[in-house]
């Protein structure tokens, strides 16, 4: 569970559209998912990327009250970029954005944590009323070149 096969066998792409029909069997939350042809990865930066997406998803189930959540993988420049977001009913952000742990956003703060550790960034954007957008990207460099 730590590590699931299907990202090792089948590669990240797939490993999150797994994750998106899970939550719709779950749930019923309708999630897109939409990705452009990735370089390889090292395993590090797919299992952050794929526990992001996870943890993502998870908190729309959880917290959202959405009905529509969308993925989207894709190569940009030189970074890899994830993005997702629901049309929930969306949170206040604190600012700084550090300050997520002290009001028990615990799942937020892990992955930006997790990003920086890999050399990304994690941005949160949220507005009540109107959705949640999370977005991770790290460095690819075999992206340079690619088209989207």
């Amino acid at each position: 569970a730590l590590r699931p096969s299907i990202l090792d066998d089948l590669g990240l792409a797939t490993a999150i559209k797994w994750l998106a029909e899970q939550l719709h069997n779950l749930s019923g939350i309708e999630v897109q998912v939409k990705t452009d042809t990735t370089p390889a990865l090292p395993p590090e930066t797919q299992l952050v990327l794929f526990r992001i997406a996870q943890e993502s998803l998870n908190n729309v189930q959880r917290h959202s009250g959405a009905s529509e959540a969308s993925v989207r993988v894709e190569c940009q420049g030189d970074e890899i970029r994830v993005t997702i977001s629901d049309n929930g009913k969306g949170f206040k952000l604190p600012r700084p954005l550090s300050e997520f742990a002290s009001q028990g956003k615990l799942g937020l703060t892990g992955m930006a944590e997790r990003v920086q550790l890999i050399g990304g960034k994690l941005d949160v954007s949220s507005q009540e009323g109107k959705g949640t957008t999370i977005v991770v990207t790290v460095p690819a460099k075999l992206c340079a070149g690619s088209s989207t």
